[in-house]
């Protein structure tokens, strides 16, 4: 007798052959060791030039102007005529105090002020004053200034130039916009550069040229 191939295929047989079909085949043993580090080919980044000192410097200013400390002149509220001007020294020992926080001066810098105080002092001994502004304290001396809030606002809204850079030491002309008859708002700034690289003011005068 023969059987048909329907008959001879049981319903059994066709289930395991269906399951053997629909197995997934074994996958693959993936690697778990962690991902190699590439070591970075970028050269370091250079530390900031003289020129970004300088922003760094009107920026603080301008920020710090008005917290700064003052009274370097004792006896200047002309309630008492018959007392003579006297530097104040504690207030300009914490006015340098405030200006090195900055980080952005150089100790010279500082010790150029602290001889001016004290040139002053003396000046005010020799000559004794107790009427109108005192000498060599009439103006602002980080922006060298009767008018600090302008020549700030200029200067930030200027130029800013290296000028020439041998070595370790830099000059800045930081420049205003041009007003009306041509003048405009101008200082140099004097840098040196520390052992760390770091870019420090070294001294700043009134700018005497153009750019």
């Amino acid at each position: 007798m023969v059987l048909s191939f329907r008959s001879a295929y049981t319903p059994g047989l066709l289930l395991l052959f269906l399951a053997a079909c629909g197995e997934p085949a074994p996958q693959a043993e993936t690697s778990r060791e962690p991902p190699r580090t590439v070591p970075s080919t970028q050269a370091p980044e250079a530390a900031p030039g003289p020129a970004y000192t300088v922003r760094q410097y009107l920026n603080w200013y301008n920020s710090h102007q008005n917290n700064l400390p003052g009274d370097f002149i004792l006896n200047s509220d002309g309630q008492d005529t018959t007392k003579f001007y006297a530097v104040n020294f504690s207030a300009t020992e914490r006015w340098l105090a405030a200006v090195r926080q900055s980080g952005l001066v150089s100790e010279t810098y500082l010790n150029r002020w602290r001889t001016h105080f004290q040139q002053y002092a003396d000046s005010l001994q020799l000559h004794p004053q107790n009427d109108g502004p005192a000498a060599g304290f009439d103006y602002d001396f980080l922006m060298l200034s009767q008018e600090p809030d302008a020549q700030v606002a200029d200067l930030l809204s200027g130029t800013t130039a290296l000028a020439w850079n041998r070595g370790s030491q830099a000059l800045v002309q930081a420049r205003g916009p041009r007003h009306g008859g041509g003048w405009q708002f101008g200082l140099n700034f004097m840098l040196i550069q520390d052992s760390g690289g770091r870019w420090l003011i070294d001294g700043v005068s009134q700018a005497e040229s153009d750019l």
